[in-house]
């Protein structure tokens, strides 16, 4: 995009309801931090990845489901990923948790590293 089209893409904004603007404000933080947390999760995992109905470490990719690679297990032929068995298995917004971590290390409160990542407290 050259310099004009972005100054026109810009002068758009102001004319945008509040909610079109949180969906920009989304699809920005979004991008970028969801492919940072699952390099981070997967490069973490691999040491240690098993199947968590099993423990087999005899396995194969098997597609990605969730920004995720999936793994078959070959002797049980369950899937599973490299959060599977843990504690983050079930959890949602994976482009948020290092902000959310990094806002935790900064000592801030629950409620205030939640607002500052826009999830609600209780995620």
């Amino acid at each position: 995009m050259d310099r004009a089209q972005w100054q026109a893409f810009a002068r758009q904004f102001p004319q945008l309801s509040h909610r079109q603007r949180l969906a920009s404000g989304d699809l920005l933080r979004t991008s970028a931090p969801q492919v940072a947390a699952v390099t981070l999760i997967e490069q973490t995992a691999q040491a240690q990845l098993h199947c968590p109905a099993c423990l087999s470490t005899h396995f194969h990719r098997h597609g990605h489901a969730h920004g995720l690679q999936r793994y078959r297990c070959v002797p049980c032929r369950k899937t599973f990923n490299a959060l599977s068995g843990t504690p983050l298995a079930h959890l949602h917004h994976k482009e948020r948790w290092l902000a959310y971590a990094d806002c935790l290390l900064n000592s801030f409160s629950v409620r205030k590293a939640a607002s500052q990542v826009s999830i609600h407290r209780n995620t």
